[in-house]
């Protein structure tokens, strides 16, 4: 086993533990702010996140692209190009905590018009904004300078470590703000709260972590046109990513009020479990490729990058075909049919899904490639085709409306354009093949998906029995289609190779 998988592993395994206790006690947080004080309050508290995580386009891609910058760096030693480099973080993300807090400022007039109906009785909006406004900034203002390093050294299951033990006792203190007090606002307080004491623990560990590395020091001239021209890429595909996810909650709250926000709400948490999932593994390889595309060849990179889309198409298609089975089942058990939404709504939301791993694939490519500027203006494309169908579909079907609007203009904008600029100017080679080799795989994960729900019609009913006999169809059926479909490829082939190389198997 190479030091890289090495690293992979130790990170995808914090990787999986993280995800798994926050989205356990994303549920439990979710579930009390239903059942204790009602679900306008979690309509409330996604919008206010919604809201902040727009006004977090103000990052403008920085970290990403400072990362890249350091990639190279770190890989061949050059002590003073890093410590230049993190000087340079430490400067930008204090304006950047001073931007968003006026931008805040600005928004707080203006809360009540984002709210179709009247806000829970007894709540101060107002405040509960500034909250989870402060809870933002200080993120911001007291991040340590020398996070990018956790990411560039392989070593992201630091990261995965500071925010478990910061998220835990987080969500320990909102647990008892809802069960013992009912306060909703008490309930917002801890993020502000937690927020600092996260971010002085990363500080005092990443410190003794990287003691060899200082924030002093500056760049050349010559660094910042191509650093200013890749940052502005990236902020395009920054606003494009607003438009997919927190502008949707906000014309939800607007046109359809707090309590379809909710609702809404309660399927998008089952949406974070596979999304999180997955974001989380390509955080927790991507310090590990960067690495290797800084040093090998043009063939070998696009080696790794037909496997690892191979295995991300894969995962994409089985978790969307477990959604699109599981959904409403689930939601019945979990908080009651009160809160479930159509059919459709599970439909859409399984395809968003799988358009979106597949771009996350993509943009983690872009990361690590450093190709945002000649792909700058497809992003503003979608996100404008996305806002104009989302204000349409919204009042004519709904919630299914905004996700289906959101599926089409990333599958029919973003993805091909993605594929062409990334094999063009990085790979420089035609993306045909690739591209036919990946919509056969779509087709026969949509074939498998309509195999799934006939299977899974054959058990009727919303209770328990029922969702475990339809898990077992979702896991079985899909990965045998996929396998017997795939078997006999240089791609299963490289992906068993991989496997046995990482479970010692390998003769």
């Amino acid at each position: 086993m190479t030091e890289r998988q090495s690293h992979s592993i130790r990170n995808a395994v914090w990787a999986v533990l993280f995800t798994f206790v926050t989205t356990i006690m994303g549920f439990v947080i979710r579930t009390l702010l239903i059942k204790q004080i009602g679900a306008e309050y979690l309509g409330l508290s996604s919008l206010c996140q919604s809201i902040l995580g727009t006004l977090n386009l103000a990052e403008l891609g920085m970290d990403t692209a400072l990362s890249y910058n350091l990639y190279k760096p770190y890989a061949v030693g050059d002590k003073e190009r890093i410590n230049a480099l993190l000087a340079l973080y430490q400067k930008v993300y204090k304006i950047i905590a001073l931007i968003i807090l006026l931008l805040g400022f600005t928004v707080l007039p203006f809360l009540q018009r984002l709210i179709k109906d009247e806000p829970p009785a007894g709540v101060n909006i107002h405040l509960v904004f500034m909250l989870y406004l402060l809870d933002t900034v200080f993120s911001y203002l007291l991040y340590p300078p020398r996070r990018p390093l956790v990411v560039v050294s392989q070593q992201f299951s630091i990261h995965q470590k500071i925010l478990l033990l910061s998220f835990a006792c987080m969500y320990a203190s909102q647990i008892a703000a809802l069960v013992c007090f009912r306060n909703y606002t008490f309930y917002c307080y801890c993020f502000p709260v937690f927020s600092i004491t996260g971010s002085i623990i990363y500080r005092i560990i990443t410190n003794r972590k990287f003691p060899q590395y200082q924030a002093a020091g500056r760049l050349p001239r010559s660094f910042y046109g191509p650093f200013i021209k890749r940052v502005s890429g990236i902020a395009i595909a920054r606003l494009r990513n607003a438009s997919r996810s927190y502008i949707d909650v906000i014309f939800i709250s607007s046109f359809l009020g707090l309590f379809l926000s909710a609702q809404y709400n309660v399927y998008a948490m089952i949406l974070i479990i596979p999304q999180s999932g997955i974001n989380i593994l390509i955080s927790s390889i991507k310090g590990s490729i960067g690495n290797y595309f800084s040093l090998e060849n043009q063939e070998r990179k696009y080696g790794l990058f037909d496997l690892i889309s191979f295995i991300f198409v894969w995962l994409a298609a089985f978790c969307a075909i477990c959604l699109v089975c599981l959904y409403q089942n689930f939601i019945c058990l979990w908080v009651g049919s009160d809160m479930l939404l159509p059919f459709t709504v599970a439909a859409a939301s399984a395809l968003l899904f799988f358009v979106m791993t597949i771009g996350s694939v993509l943009e983690m490519m872009k990361d690590i490639t450093g190709i945002y500027w000649e792909n700058r203006w497809t992003p503003l494309v979608e996100m404008a085709v996305n806002i104009v169908l989302d204000l349409f579909c919204i009042q004519h079907w709904g919630v299914q409306g905004v996700l289906f609007a959101t599926a089409a203009s990333i599958g029919l904008i973003t993805l091909p354009s993605d594929l062409y600029v990334l094999f063009k100017y990085y790979f420089r080679r035609s993306p045909v093949r690739y591209i036919l080799k990946y919509l056969l795989f779509m087709c026969i994960a949509a074939a498998a998906a309509l195999a799934c729900c006939g299977l899974c019609r054959l058990k009727e009913g919303n209770d328990f029995p029922a969702l475990i006999i339809r898990i077992g169809i979702c896991i079985l059926v899909p990965n045998a289609i996929f396998a017997a479909a795939f078997f006999r490829t240089d791609s299963f082939k490289s992906l068993l190779g991989t496997i046995r190389q990482l479970t010692g198997t390998e003769t």
